[in-house]
């Protein structure tokens, strides 16, 4: 099992090939097939898995085919969210790889920080509940 893992996150990016390479670069992703079950694929769509994942958990797509298909929602009114049962290891990697980690906080729940990708989206990295 890997460091990471996740239930679910979608993000739309203008430069969708950097970030996708920023979360091969940040998690160590694998790039996978989208699974035939997702609702409403686009052309665009990359599907990545975690290490230690069979199935991929995170979708990327372009921003401007989703404005473009207006009738698929595929908006992220929430901040994504990635859980680690080890979370000062997972900060220093993220750290070691180049990516500005804030400080480890504790919501008197659960223990987590925030990172941003290259187009700025905060993903909250969680301690596993």
């Amino acid at each position: 099992m890997g460091l990471f893992r996740t239930e679910s996150v979608v993000l739309n990016y203008s430069n969708l090939q950097a970030a996708k390479e920023w979360w091969i670069t940040a998690f160590d992703c694998k790039p996978m097939k989208v699974p035939a079950d997702w609702d409403d694929p686009l052309p665009s769509d990359i599907a990545l898995a975690l290490p230690g994942d069979s199935a991929p958990t995170i979708l990327l797509n372009a921003q401007a085919e989703v404005e473009h298909q207006q009738q698929f929602e595929r908006s992220t009114p929430t901040v994504p969210i990635i859980f680690c049962d080890k979370l000062k290891k997972a900060h220093e990697q993220l750290s070691s790889r180049g990516i500005v980690a804030g400080a480890i906080q504790d919501d008197g729940e659960t223990q987590f920080f925030e990172i941003r990708d290259i187009e700025e989206h905060i993903i909250e990295i969680c301690k596993e509940p």
